[in-house]
């Protein structure tokens, strides 16, 4: 009989295992997808009026509200303060309700077109960076 007993026991411990290594996953999404998400706008050149990336900061504000997004930070006066790739320009710091959220607003149709404007007058760098839940 008690060779029917270890059995039992070790499918026993492997089933809770498998269900707490479920449930561990399950959280961990769950806060992923829970998670804001800020991106950051680094201008790295200018190559046109000054007067384009005002016109495109009109205009990108509806765009990115539309996707729950919001600014955060939009400057030109920044400082650096470690490294020596020297100072971007200007830097704008948007923040959104999810990856998902600033990935549909990056991707979308609005803010592709939008995005010509922007590319118009100057070179970019933008970043997602997950936030903490």
């Amino acid at each position: 009989m008690r060779r029917f007993r270890r059995p039992c026991w070790f499918g026993a411990m492997l089933t809770i295992a498998g269900i707490l290594a479920l449930a561990a996953s399950t959280h961990l999404f769950a806060q992923q997808a829970n998670a804001p998400a800020f991106v950051i706008v680094e201008r790295l050149s200018t190559t046109g009026p000054e007067s384009i990336q005002e016109q495109y900061g009109k205009v990108s504000r509806e765009i990115v509200a539309k996707f729950g997004g919001r600014y955060l930070a939009r400057s030109q006066h920044n400082v650096l303060l470690e490294g020596d790739t020297g100072t971007p320009c200007c830097i704008a710091i948007l923040s959104f309700p999810s990856v998902a959220a600033a990935k549909s607003w990056f991707d979308s149709p609005e803010n592709q077109d939008a995005a010509k404007i922007r590319r118009s007058g100057a070179t970019f760098r933008i970043i997602s960076v997950e936030g903490q839940p």
